[in-house]
């Protein structure tokens, strides 16, 4: 007989996609280089503080999205859905109640709110900061949730680019150097924010009959796809370009990123070929997004730590 409270600590554990937390945790990590690059100074415990509230903030628009999300995922499920794409289904093949998750999402929001008010009061951070936290949480809570449901308005892709790309970049950067340089934040965050942009879009691909039926106008069902595949091959253009002209300007820690850039222009062909009508091929294309965004990210942080 299976062990319940196994069964449920896994079942939390998937809803929880951990895996995908790379995608606030390592922008934040490249603010704070940045940070600590300008200032010389490292505040680990702010640094600690400021990812956790992250990791909160994503754990609520992950729990969130499961439950206001249920229908629009079992039906993709049953059409398209692939490994990247929808829900984690918890919801749909065990007992776990969506009261519970949505309970859990809201002591997580108040658990965030709290470090956030600890670092700009507690701290000293001062108020900037909280506002800055507090819009990111605002855009992950609202992404599904009621009234506002960003990823219906197509609104989402928008704001995910704002919440994963350049305010993580921004937040990790003002706890080290307890200052907001726009120059370093809007460079750096440029290709974070662009790449994930990129992965929500191309996420959406095999949702696309799913959200369709339930009228989830995110970008890919406003546009349909073939111009979505247009618009996601010319983002990944200009992100290679992003990357290919800091280089060239003198930003050294770009040059790291370069080969990211030759796999965003290798994704801009392949959907430019029609590469997303293939299942298979289309899962193959989610994976080597989020490839792009992550390591693009990571090799940019490393260029500024090694390449200052």
């Amino acid at each position: 007989m299976p062990d319940m409270r196994e069964s449920t600590w896994k079942s939390w554990l998937k809803l929880s996609r951990p895996e995908f937390h790379t995608v606030g945790v390592f922008p934040l990590l490249l603010g704070a280089a940045l940070g600590y690059r300008a200032s010389g100074s490292l505040e680990p415990v702010a640094l600690a503080l400021a990812l956790l509230a992250t990791v909160l903030i994503m754990l609520v628009t992950y729990w969130t999205g499961e439950v206001f999300d249920y229908d629009v995922d079992a039906l993709s499920a049953r059409l398209e859905k692939n490994r990247f794409s929808g829900g984690t289904l918890v919801l749909q093949t065990t007992g776990l109640a969506r009261e519970h998750v949505l309970k859990a999402a809201w002591a997580a929001a108040l658990l965030a709110l709290a470090v956030g008010v600890w670092l700009a009061w507690g701290m000293g951070y001062g108020s900037s900061l909280f506002v800055a936290g507090a819009a990111g949480g605002a855009m992950g809570f609202f992404y599904s949730t009621p009234p506002f449901r960003w990823a219906y308005r197509g609104l989402g892709e928008v704001f995910i680019a704002l919440a994963y790309g350049w305010l993580p970049v921004a937040v990790g950067y003002f706890i080290q150097a307890r200052m907001w340089d726009l120059v370093p934040i809007l460079v750096y965050g440029a290709p974070v924010a662009i790449s994930i942009f990129l992965v929500i879009l191309i996420n959406e691909f095999p949702d696309y009959p799913a959200d369709l039926r339930m009228n989830k106008r995110n970008l890919v069902v406003r546009l349909g796809r073939e111009r979505a595949a247009a618009l996601y091959a010319a983002g990944a253009v200009v992100f290679a370009a992003v990357v290919a002209l800091f280089a060239l300007a003198g930003e050294r820690p770009f040059l790291f990123a370069l080969p990211t850039a030759v796999l965003a222009l290798a994704n801009a062909l392949a959907m430019g070929r029609g590469q997303w009508r293939h299942r298979e091929r289309l899962e193959a294309l989610c994976a080597r997004t989020l490839i792009v965004n992550i390591a693009g990210t990571l090799l940019l942080t490393a260029g500024v730590l090694l390449m200052p």
